[in-house]
């Protein structure tokens, strides 16, 4: 008599207890040599995301090039100018308001002070957001020519008043160094390959070798392959219709039947 599989008995081996899976050994890219410890979550680790300082170009961020950062980093200098230079003429136009009574002033320096904001922002949106294409320009570049253009002149205006020369200093050399980055190779190579920075109405670029649109070559042929003639190949005739008849190839033809005596 044999004891039950959970019997007591010096055969019984009780119920089995689940084992604990012993540490078994994962690859990880930022670990290769790291062991797999049970509880802790296993597989390649992810990078953190991009801060809101990288996202809009204030520090650097992995993946984009540094000539762009730069670039990024030279607006908001510019910005900070313009607000700042903003509010001064405000305060000053308020002031000046006070003893010759017209609010003009205010509104001319509100007005620029918007519009030098907005352009200043909107190329800051475009470079770190890589939305240069909607902008609906085929040469991404354009954004740059006509953007820094306005800021530049807006620059130039600013020698006029004595307090102003300063911040005016400051974004004309903000401008010329944004305008000397477009010209590099690693942006010029960023504005190429982000689909981003293209137009949706750009023309689908086509390859060198297609010179004649249209054009299909003719297929390959084997070298053991019958010749193909060169005009348009007619179809087979119908069934029971007229065939013409084939032309034989000039000499001597072979005699049909047996030959005859003489008459």
């Amino acid at each position: 008599m044999t004891n039950p599989p959970y019997g007591t008995g010096p055969n019984g081996a009780g119920p089995q207890q689940p084992q604990q899976a012993s540490p078994s050994f994962q690859y990880r890219p930022h670990d290769p040599y790291g062991t797999f410890t049970p509880g802790e979550p296993s597989g390649p680790v992810l990078p953190p995301a991009p801060t809101f300082w990288q996202r809009w170009g204030v520090l650097p961020m992995e993946g984009r090039p540094k000539q762009v950062t730069l670039m990024l980093q030279a607006l908001w200098i510019y910005l900070a100018a313009a607000v700042l230079l903003t509010i001064l003429s405000l305060a000053f136009s308020a002031l000046l308001a006070s003893f010759f009574d017209s609010g003009l002033g205010i509104v001319t320096s509100l007005v620029g002070g918007l519009l030098v904001v907005g352009a200043t922002l909107a190329l800051i949106w475009g470079i770190a957001r890589e939305r240069l294409g909607r902008f609906g320009f085929q040469d991404p570049r354009m954004v740059f020519y006509i953007g820094l253009g306005f800021l530049g002149l807006v620059s130039l205006c600013g020698f006029v008043g004595a307090f102003r020369a300063p911040f005016a200093v400051v974004q004309l050399l903000a401008v010329l160094f944004v305008l000397a980055m477009v010209y590099t190779k690693p942006v010029g190579a960023w504005l190429r390959d982000n689909p981003g920075n293209r137009s949706k109405k750009a023309p689908e670029e086509r390859p060198a070798d297609d010179l004649f649109p249209g054009y299909q070559p003719p297929p390959p042929q084997w070298r053991d392959a019958a010749p193909q003639p060169n005009g348009p190949v007619s179809p087979p005739p119908a069934p029971g219709a007229y065939r013409p008849p084939t032309q034989q190839p000039p000499g001597p033809s072979a005699p049909t039947g047996w030959p005859q005596p003489p008459q």
